[in-house]
């Protein structure tokens, strides 16, 4: 019976521990760090060699630590005395010389201590068990107060040891005041706690007693956690967290998506990295159209207008205005309109031919002798034809160098293209394009009087920069020697002017317009299909006050004139 009150006592240990095993609840127990000093009273039973064990007094006084502790157990440390009395009377099988005697009364005082692990079933209710173990005194005596024979004889030491067994509970009435219960088993390896022993009483066993108690608890320091999240308030960084909220490391709500609103109130919580959210956690949608900022390609839609998944209006047409203000709702697709969804209309601008213009610089004025380098006099005159040039900037000019047959072929050859050049320099550092300009040195060649005279020779030392027109430009005077531009190359969108039919010019070379798209890869897409049919086309943006956004225009060319563009165009067409 003894041995299985005690494995009793062990199995129920075992249970309440594997029960806080399964309990995860992230905040400090309790009872974590504290230190308790209890004071209870209460009964002792024996069961030894009498017939009629009795119930006695006891008194204990002890004194508990509790680990810090996230977990719903606390594990404690105890220290422990107390002093009481075992009492029995009856009848026992004497078989001794010794006296048959009426009952036994033993003081008992012991000092100990053992490991508790304490549950926190409630706020109220902490469930513990504790084993440990004492140093035990014990006195047996009759009921006359007067020591039992072989107690008197000192045939056994009045000090030994036991095990203890324990099972209570405390009931937290404030943070610092508890009143509790307890239930003891000891167990002793003795037989002589009421004076009696085995080889007398032909007993068996060892004798045991019980113990229970109820008292009260007064609690001192411990881990202070105010939010109860289970990191204590020094190493927390938001102290005043809602209960039952999970945490970091930190005593912060966990924010998984990392979009600044913690999981407990986040309505959306898997939002990508880095997208802007309300305080609900939900990613912004500003034009309300169902589309989240991040994801709406069209992010100022109106109110009540019907949107794709990416967020953009309707556009049946596919000209670039959604049909909300298309006021041309079914425009044929490639045209190119206005704002209102409308078909620009074609503005056509007449250039008139220019008539032949040619400024000569005197070579005695403009240069220093035998050198390329430009004196005062000269900027002066070529200021003016600056002028010129930029108040017509569509048209084109050559610069020709001549000497007189002064010196060697070669070298006026070289003088005459060196003064060109620098006369071309100082029209490119004064902004004038490249693609505008011809540069020719002619040496000699090309005398405009007698070189057999000083005078003669005065004239033909000369710049000439001369308008380029349709008569001159194809029959302009050339050497091997000649520095001049590849215009087919430069086509110059700046001088660019539209006369008629889609058809556009700089005023040197020519393309045509074939469609326009709203996106570079439709525009693309026709490109290529106009490539696999062997005509040359390109792509060009266009952005304008009179276009809605930009448009990538799709273009044939370039030409050097317009038979050559018609031709083409033709074919295009068909």
């Amino acid at each position: 019976m003894r041995n299985y009150t005690l494995l009793s006592f062990v199995f129920l240990f075992i249970a309440i521990n594997s029960f806080a095993q399964q309990t995860d609840l992230k905040r400090f127990h309790p009872l974590s760090g504290r230190v308790a000093l209890n004071l209870e009273g209460g009964g002792t039973y024996a069961q030894t060699d009498f017939s009629n064990d009795q119930i006695s007094y006891l008194g204990h006084i002890s004194l508990d630590y509790f680990f810090p502790t996230t977990t719903i157990g606390a594990w404690g440390l105890r220290g422990f005395s107390y002093y009481g009395e075992l009492k029995g009377i009856g009848n026992y099988n004497n078989i001794s010389t010794l006296p048959t005697i009426p009952g036994y009364n033993t003081e008992i005082a012991a000092l100990g201590g053992g490991v508790s692990y304490t549950l926190n079933a409630s706020d109220f209710f902490y469930p513990y068990a504790f084993a440990g173990a004492d140093y035990l005194y014990y006195n047996p005596k009759d009921v006359n107060g007067i020591k039992l024979q072989r107690n008197k004889e000192n045939r056994y030491g009045n000090i030994t040891w036991s095990l203890i067994g324990e099972i209570g509970s405390r009931f937290l009435i404030t943070n610092s005041f508890s009143f509790n219960i307890a239930l003891n088993y000891h167990y002793l390896p003795t037989d002589n706690i009421d004076d009696i022993d085995d080889a007398i009483s032909n007993g068996t066993q060892n004798d045991i007693f019980f113990t229970g108690r109820a008292g009260f608890s007064f609690y001192f320091g411990g881990t202070s956690d105010r939010d109860n999240d289970g990191v204590k308030d020094e190493d927390d960084l938001c102290p005043d967290t809602p209960p039952f909220v999970k945490v970091d490391e930190f005593g912060c709500p966990i924010d998984s998506d990392r979009d600044g609103v913690p999981d407990y109130i986040d309505n959306c919580p898997n939002t990508p990295t880095n997208v802007i959210v309300d305080q609900d956690g939900c990613p912004l949608d500003v034009d309300g159209d169902g589309v989240p900022d991040y994801l709406d390609l069209c992010p100022g839609t109106p109110e009540g207008v019907q949107v794709d998944s990416r967020g953009c209006p309707a556009d049946s047409d596919e000209d670039g205005v959604p049909d909300y203000k298309d006021l041309c709702p079914n425009t044929p697709i490639g045209t190119e309109v206005n704002k209102w969804g409308c078909p620009i209309e074609e503005t056509v601008v007449e250039t008139p031919e220019p008539e032949i213009i040619e400024y000569i610089l005197s070579g005695g004025v403009t240069f220093e002798t035998n050198k390329a380098d430009l004196l005062q006099p000269a900027y002066i005159e070529l200021d003016k034809v600056i002028k010129v040039m930029k108040d017509r900037p569509e048209t084109k000019w050559k610069i020709d160098g001549h000497t007189d047959n002064t010196g060697s072929y070669k070298r006026n050859k070289e003088l005459s293209l060196q003064r060109a050049q620098s006369v071309y320099n100082y029209f490119i550092r004064n902004g004038i394009a490249a693609a505008r300009l011809q540069v020719n040195g002619y040496g000699s060649d090309y005398p405009i009087a007698d070189n057999f005279t000083e005078t003669g020779k005065a004239m033909n030392r000369r710049v000439a920069i001369t308008l380029l027109t349709k008569d001159n430009s194809e029959n302009t005077i050339g050497t091997k020697n000649q520095f001049r531009t590849d215009t087919r190359k430069d086509y110059d969108p700046g001088l660019e002017k539209q006369i008629g039919n889609m058809v556009f010019t700089d005023g040197n070379l020519y393309c045509f317009q074939v469609s326009s798209w709203r996106t570079r890869e439709k525009a693309e897409a026709q490109m290529n299909l106009l490539i696999n049919k062997g005509i040359k086309s390109f792509v060009v943006a266009a952005n304008s006050a009179n276009l809605d956004g930009t448009w990538y225009r799709v273009r044939v060319g370039y030409f050097d004139s317009l038979e050559e563009l018609n031709i083409v165009k033709a074919k295009v067409s068909k």
